[in-house]
């Protein structure tokens, strides 16, 4: 019988083994690599690592020019306010995680794996309802071309960005089953044999990312969020028990470069989210309290009056509404998403209703919502 895709993916190329290889200077990183830095999450990482150090940041970016490139990437940093100066420490990596060595030439990858230091790997193609063969070649093909980057001269240290949804217990706290989720758990299992083969390696896994708690700023293709301007559209929420895994994506990022630079995290997997989950009622509550009449409809009702809304809310939203809430029902007793968030001395940001009225301003500022 013919292997499936998921179980070749899963053995990790013998080449790829940092056993005999050097450690990377300790001391303060000089330079870093981060994928994924054009992305919502990636951003804030890419300003948070400009502010918690004084390294060049390369960051690996598909597009069709260097210049291209940094216009993306300089739009993000906008978005976080951080001042234009702190661009000249970026340098583009024009490449893509989908290919061999990311398209670079034999001589520019050995290069890049000579004067990288860390490595944070936070790239990948986030689409819940995309296929595991659709999605494997940029998410796992791109981690495995990482691990191969940070093994080929040094040992690099790597810091990949996974997911909660790649346990069970967060399969029932909102995050759902997806070809994305098995990418990223087959991921995780690449990460895990680099690290028996020598590799300093570290898994951050975030739950569901929710607005920056300064500036409401969302991630404005999240499906989360257009589940969240679908509900204040149709002017009903669910009335559903589901628990959330969350982070608000200041707190997520700031405390994965935490651990990241006190090293004290090495060998790890964190569980980068809020200690307590957020009750799905609480959600929408907090929308109620800052203004929102919300009331609560049984979740077939909910649903049906999303579906109502028409155009302005995709398809695609509605299926993946309906396919992963009805998997939050926590069981009897469970009242967390898994073993226990990462220990940090940072306290997370209170979700009350002046932070949902920031997200609100925002989304109606981005005519994210109409004008109320």
């Amino acid at each position: 019988m013919a292997s499936s895709p998921i179980t070749d993916d899963l053995r990790l190329p013998a080449e790829i083994d940092a056993s005999a290889l050097p450690e990377v200077p300790e001391g303060p990183p000089k330079r870093i690599l981060l994928t994924g830095a054009t992305g919502f999450l990636g951003g804030f990482l890419l300003a948070d690592l400009l502010d918690a150090t004084d390294a060049r940041v390369h960051c690996l970016v598909r597009a069709d020019s260097a210049a291209q490139a940094r216009e993306r990437i300089a739009g993000r940093l906008r978005d976080r306010e951080v001042p234009a100066r702190h661009m000249s420490r970026v340098d583009v990596v024009l490449g893509s995680l989908a290919k061999p060595r990311f398209g670079l030439a034999e001589e520019d990858f050995s290069d890049l794996s000579r004067n990288v230091d860390i490595i944070y790997h936070c790239g990948a193609w986030v689409n819940l309802l995309a296929s595991y063969p659709i999605l494997r070649g940029c998410n796992v093909t791109g981690t495995q071309e990482i691990l191969r980057l940070a093994t080929r001269t040094r040992r690099i240290p790597v810091h990949y960005i996974s997911t909660m949804g790649v346990i069970p217990a967060a399969r029932t706290a909102g995050t759902g089953v997806s070809g994305y989720c098995a990418t990223k758990w087959v991921s995780e299992q690449l990460v895990a044999q680099a690290a028996d083969r020598g590799s300093p390696t570290t898994v951050h896994r975030p739950g569901v990312i929710l607005a920056d708690s300064r500036t409401g700023l969302v991630g404005r293709s999240d499906w989360f969020v257009h589940l969240t301007t679908a509900s204040i559209r149709a002017g009903c929420a669910p009335d559903h028990p589901g628990l959330l895994p969350v982070g608000t994506v200041d707190f997520t990022s700031r405390v994965i470069v935490d651990l990241s630079l006190s090293r004290r995290a090495r060998g790890q997997v964190c569980h980068v989210i809020h200690p307590e989950p957020l009750p799905f009622r609480a959600y929408f509550q907090g929308f109620a309290d800052a203004g929102v009449d919300l009331p609560l409809v049984p979740f077939d009702t909910w649903l049906e009056r999303l579906r109502d809304v028409g155009d302005e809310v995709p398809r695609s939203t509605l299926r993946l509404a309906g396919e992963t809430l009805r998997q939050m029902v926590p069981a009897p007793g469970q009242g967390t998403a898994g073993p226990a968030p990462a220990t940090t001395h940072r306290a997370p940001p209170v979700l009350d209703a002046d932070y949902f009225r920031r997200m609100l301003a925002f989304l109606g500022h981005d005519v994210m919502l109409p004008a109320q």
